[in-house]
C-alpha cells in the first residue's frame, strides 16, 4: 500500500482486508459488522480486477452524462491502486494515484432503502445525482480533507444549519442558513458545500459554497451569467470539481 496511505492509518490498528481477506463472509461479517458483502467479495479479488470492477461500478451506479463518463475514465487512469482497509473506526476504500499524488477514501455504500430511510423525513429536495452517490460511497474525501459527509454526520450538520437561522449575504440578498442543506465541508474550516432550495436549475436543486465565519455564499446568479462562482447545477458537476484537480494531473 503507498506510503502516504499507510502513515494516514498509522497508530490506527489499521487491517488491509484486500491483502488478508477473512477466509468466509461469515467470518469478515463477525469480525467486520460495517463490511458489506459486496466488499468483502470485492477484497478478494486481485487489484487490477478490483480496479475494474469499481470503475464500471461508478459508471453504472451514476446518472449517464458523457461528461461524468469521460471524467470517470480519467480519473480511474489515474488510479494505481485500490485497498479495502478496516480500522476501529470504520472501514474504507482507499483509491491510491499515481506518483502518489494525493488518494482518497470512501466509506462502505448504502442501499437504497437505507438511504431513504433516512432521509425522506427531512422533507428536502435532494437531488437524484446525490443520492445515487450513497450506491457507491457513504462518505468520500481526499486524504487529509473532511469531505463528503456519512449521512449521519451530514443529518447533524443540517440540524445544526437550522438551529443557527443566520442571515448569510449572497451578493446583494441575504438568505437563511435554514434554507441550506450540508453535504461537504473543508477540513477544519466552518466552509461547506450545501444545496440551496431555492435554486433549481436544470429542475433539480443546485448547491453552493458557504462560509458561516464570514456569513457568506457563492452566488449562483453570477455563475449562470458564466462568473467562476463556486455554484454548482447539480451535485456531480461540484464532484468533477473536487476530484478533478488530482485526476487531471
Amino acid at each position: 500500500m503507498q506510503a502516504q496511505i499507510v502513515k494516514y492509518f498509522e497508530n490506527q490498528n489499521a487491517q488491509i482486508l484486500s491483502e488478508n481477506p477473512p477466509s468466509s463472509w461469515e467470518v469478515a461479517k463477525k469480525e467486520f459488522p460495517r463490511l458489506t458483502k459486496g466488499w468483502y467479495e470485492l477484497a478478494t479479488i486481485q487489484d487490477e480486477v478490483r480496479q475494474e470492477f469499481l470503475r464500471d461500478y461508478w459508471i453504472n451506479a451514476l446518472p449517464y452524462s458523457p461528461q461524468l463518463y469521460a471524467f470517470v475514465d480519467r480519473f480511474f487512469a489515474k488510479v494505481v491502486e485500490t485497498e479495502i482497509v478496516a480500522i476501529k473506526g470504520g472501514i474504507f476504500l482507499t483509491y491510491g494515484m499515481r506518483d502518489e499524488k494525493g488518494f482518497y477514501l470512501g466509506g462502505p455504500p448504502l442501499s437504497d432503502e437505507e438511504v431513504s430511510a433516512s432521509l425522506n423525513p427531512l422533507d428536502f429536495p435532494f437531488p437524484s445525482d446525490f443520492l445515487r452517490f450513497f450506491r457507491i460511497h457513504n462518505g468520500f474525501f481526499k486524504g487529509g480533507d473532511t469531505g463528503i459527509l456519512s449521512i449521519g454526520v451530514m443529518i447533524e450538520e443540517a440540524d445544526r444549519f437550522r438551529s443557527l437561522d443566520l442571515r448569510l449575504k449572497m451578493g446583494r440578498n441575504a438568505i437563511s442558513t435554514a434554507s441550506l442543506f450540508p453535504f461537504y465541508r473543508s477540513f477544519g474550516l466552518d466552509v461547506y458545500q450545501c444545496f440551496y432550495q431555492d435554486w433549481y436549475p436544470d429542475g433539480g436543486v443546485g448547491n453552493v459554497l458557504c462560509s458561516l465565519s464570514e456569513e457568506t455564499v457563492s452566488d449562483y446568479h453570477l455563475k449562470e451569467t458564466g462568473n467562476d462562482q463556486l455554484a454548482f447545477p447539480s451535485f456531480l458537476e461540484w464532484l468533477m470539481f473536487y476530484m478533478e484537480d488530482i485526476s487531471g494531473q
